[in-house]
């Protein structure tokens, strides 16, 4: 048997040429230059914004339910904040040996009054029928019942290069159930679509 080995002559080469390489650099930026311009960096915060907000409200809720005592979700629409509290004794006050803690919503974000509302004319970023005051924030009560205290919309927005993208959420009184919303359209034909959940 004779052995016979295989060695790499000048034409068998491994690796790639720089003429390759510069073909897909230039086919990647073609394909980013394509996708780059639809990323809306405002929808993705505003979809944030949104579901952390949905989520304080369901924290609060379920708290209610399983502590058996009130919580307190107050909205400070101007540093763009929500302020939980346990309302041990349920009077409606949060006293200084009651828990409770602020939650930042983010930069870029912030609550405010849209073109149209979820269910008719807004006049404010946070809208209930029968909406508490506690301490000079609008707030929603949850019950030990599972139950708030009012229904409510909360609107959010956030602008990034002139583009506003709008978010509401809605609680219904007598579940605490919420619901997201998207704002669609311009200001004359403006409607507002329920997100996915």
């Amino acid at each position: 048997m004779s052995d016979r080995r295989r060695t790499s002559g000048p034409d068998e080469r491994i690796g790639f040429t720089l003429l390759e390489l510069i073909i897909v650099l230039v086919i990647m930026g073609v394909v980013g230059g394509m996708a780059i311009p639809h990323l809306r960096p405002s929808g993705y915060r505003a979809d944030a914004a949104a579901q952390q907000i949905r989520s304080v409200v369901q924290t609060a809720q379920r708290t209610s339910l399983t502590r058996q005592f009130d919580v307190i979700v107050s909205v400070d629409t101007i540093k763009f904040g929500l302020r939980i509290a346990e309302d041990a004794n349920n009077d409606g006050i949060i006293e200084a040996g009651e828990w409770k803690f602020w939650r930042p919503e983010g930069d870029f974000n912030r609550f405010a009054v849209p073109s149209v509302g979820v269910n008719g004319v807004v006049t404010t970023s946070v809208v209930g029928s029968t909406l508490k005051t506690v301490d000079g924030y609008p707030s929603i009560i949850f019950h030990r019942d599972g139950s708030a205290s009012s229904d409510a919309e909360i609107y959010v927005v956030s602008s990034y290069k002139g583009r506003a993208d709008w978010r509401a959420i809605t609680i219904s009184r007598s579940t605490s159930r919420t619901e997201l919303y998207r704002l669609s359209g311009n200001s004359t034909t403006a409607k507002w679509m329920t997100i996915a959940q």
